[in-house]
């Protein structure tokens, strides 16, 4: 079931794609792991695009439309933790790029290199750091993001925050959103392939068995969509994890499926089907992974239980 957006909603969107057709860049024609789109970053954000949770008649199903939109782009920005985890933090609004990580903060985290603020769940409260560009060193990986190290945990300009449970649920609700999106352009571009890459004098996707387990790829990504869209509407801790949850735990089969109707193809970096499957292998761990999200999500539906 497909729900309709309002007239208000249709027109941000509208107004986002209009934005996207004049700035945003085209995948990449070199092979590379990360495309990060600095110039579309600045655009996008100088718009109030990721500031619309904050707007009066607006929340997080806004920003969680938002999020999944440019998140189906074959280049990366910070939008999800701008968009939905910094409303939720006492921090002053434009404060941005925001980089979110667990731990105590010595881990590498997504966006780093370019962030104005690294915040670090430890678990029973959270710190929010402000990033010295100087004791960042960018660390190299293949979850086509662009990813940083803090070099010292000495002298930071830190607060610290006691209630974390609005930033992770909203963290959640960021997590199933960039998700959705990524599975969406993914599995767009392998429906692509498979109508055109001929096997025995036929398409690819003519043939059964690809079209079922299409058809199963299909149900994940509209099902990751929907969730994250209730979960952000809803802004509950039930809602976002399951959200969460559900997304993380279909990631490795719809990575591998798509990577292997794509055949050879799909083990290049010339084929950009990695810019969206490799982003889905970094949210697929974040925050705890699907089982911590399935342990906040009983815990939410059944407080009473130990």
């Amino acid at each position: 079931m497909n729900f309709g957006l309002t007239e208000d909603q249709s027109g941000i969107l509208a107004g986002l794609e209009q934005l996207l057709a004049s700035k945003a860049p085209a995948a990449p024609t070199e092979p590379v792991f990360a495309a990060y789109a600095a110039d579309l970053d600045k655009a996008i954000a100088a718009a109030g695009f990721l500031d619309i949770a904050r707007e009066e008649g607006f929340g997080p199903l806004e920003a969680a439309l938002i999020v999944e939109r440019i998140t189906r782009l074959p280049c990366s920005i910070e939008a999800a933790a701008s968009a939905l985890v910094a409303p939720a933090l006492p921090i002053p609004q434009g404060t941005r790029p925001i980089a979110l990580v667990s731990g105590d903060g010595s881990k590498a985290a997504r966006f780093l290199p370019m962030a104005e603020l690294l915040v670090v769940d430890r678990g029973d409260d959270a710190l929010l750091i402000r990033v010295d560009p100087d004791n960042v060193a960018p660390v190299e990986t293949l979850f086509a993001y662009p990813y940083g190290r803090l070099k010292s945990l000495e002298n930071l300009e830190q607060t610290v925050v006691s209630d974390v449970a609005g930033l992770r649920r909203r963290w959640r609700i960021a997590i199933a959103a960039e998700a959705a999106g990524c599975m969406a352009s993914a599995l767009a571009l392998v429906i692509d392939h498979v109508k055109t890459r001929q096997a025995f004098g036929r398409p690819l996707g003519a043939f059964q068995a690809i079209q079922h387990r299409l058809a199963m790829a299909s149900e994940t990504a509209e099902s990751a969509k929907w969730l994250a869209l209730r979960a952000a509407w809803s802004d509950t801790d039930a809602d976002a994890a399951i959200a969460a949850g559900f997304a993380q735990s279909r990631i490795a089969q719809i990575t591998y499926d798509l990577h292997q109707f794509s055949g050879a193809m799909g083990l290049t970096l010339e084929f950009p089907l990695h810019l969206w499957t490799y982003r889905l292998r970094a949210l697929a761990g974040e925050l705890g992974g699907s089982g911590a999200q399935s342990r906040t999500a009983a815990a939410a539906a059944w407080p009473d239980v130990a």
